[in-house]
């Protein structure tokens, strides 16, 4: 949200909902009162505080064009719990300040994809992720409240995993945000569609690492003095790369698997 408003101008609304949880809507643009049906409609409850904010340096400004005494209260506190890392003032259409908010200290940065950083990492096998990524990042931001949070923490999690290598915990990681995004309905593709691609996704990264396996295994047999072990070996490894490209990597790992142990007892 904050980073959002560092970027343009935004509109916001605020209210509770029928549970007393907080909701929160968030738009590019001067019109905030447009937010009003949305958020009725997304289950926000009167009274109701919208207006502008814009974040410069540490500050962050709320205009205030609506708002109730104790919705600005609601609010204040919905941020102190969030922990914005910035100065938050509350004025109303006047400029008159109505309230304000320190940042807590415990607040933290949190990574996001301009912290990635990949060097020596293969790009075939990383860059899908980084692309599903850098797309679901900007959604983040419209999700209500608590959501956004937890899900910048995920995001800062999954940065965290792949500038470290560990691509399947990265993604399962991104495919738990873009099944959280596409359940409030901030997301191009639904719930099955995001699933769907990361799963065609996840087995082409295997794939190719079931290749690079397999070249690497032939090497090895390559470099292996001539016997009908070494016939064997060359016939197994032509097996794997036939089902290697039927994608079929189970088998082809089971073969490898093998072929791995028979190098072993060669050597």
């Amino acid at each position: 949200m904050m980073r959002e408003g560092a970027k343009k101008s935004m509109s916001f609304a605020f209210s509770m909902d029928e549970n007393r949880d907080p909701l929160v809507m968030i738009q590019p643009g001067n019109k905030p009162e447009t937010l009003r049906p949305l958020m009725k409609k997304s289950g926000g409850k009167m009274p109701m505080i919208w207006g502008t904010y814009t974040v410069r340096s540490d500050v962050a400004e709320f205009v205030c064009e609506e708002y109730a005494k104790s919705v600005l209260s609601q609010l204040k506190r919905f941020f102190q719990q969030n922990r914005p890392g910035v100065n938050v003032v509350f004025t109303d259409s006047g400029g008159n300040t109505l309230d304000s908010l320190k940042p807590t200290a415990a607040a933290t940065p949190v990574e996001d994809s301009d912290d990635l950083d990949v060097t020596g990492q293969d790009p075939q096998a990383v860059g899908p992720l980084i692309k599903r990524l850098k797309r679901i990042e900007p959604r983040i931001a419209l999700a209500p409240g608590e959501l956004e949070l937890k899900m910048r923490k995920a995001l800062a999690k999954c940065v965290s995993q792949i500038n470290t290598g560990d691509l399947q915990m990265a993604e399962t990681t991104l495919t738990v945000i873009e099944r959280a995004i596409a359940r409030i309905g901030q997301d191009r593709e639904d719930e099955d569609t995001a699933m769907n691609r990361a799963a065609r996704e996840q087995q082409g990264r295997a794939l190719r690492s079931s290749v690079e396996r397999a070249r690497a295994l032939s090497a090895n047999i390559a470099r292996t003095p001539g016997s009908p072990a070494r016939d064997k070996l060359e016939r197994a490894i032509h097996q794997a790369a036939r089902l290697l490209k039927d994608k079929n990597t189970d088998e082809a790992d089971a073969v490898m698997d093998k072929v791995e142990a028979a190098l072993t007892q060669l050597s």
